[in-house]
């Protein structure tokens, strides 16, 4: 979750650059959107199936 975290800082930030008024300021409740679906999705995967020791 955290590199999806901060790409899509980084096109906020980048936004503000190229169009003013569309920077952080304005679109921080995207990232809290964006956790929250990345959350839901990661409760919807099946779990990983514990691993065995290493021979």
């Amino acid at each position: 979750m955290f590199p999806v975290l901060l790409i899509l800082l980084g096109v906020m930030f980048l936004l503000d650059q190229f169009a003013p008024g569309w920077g952080i300021g304005k679109t921080w409740p995207v990232l809290l959107v964006v956790i929250g679906v990345l959350k839901l999705l990661d409760t919807t995967r099946p779990p990983r199936p514990p691993e065995g020791p290493r021979i």
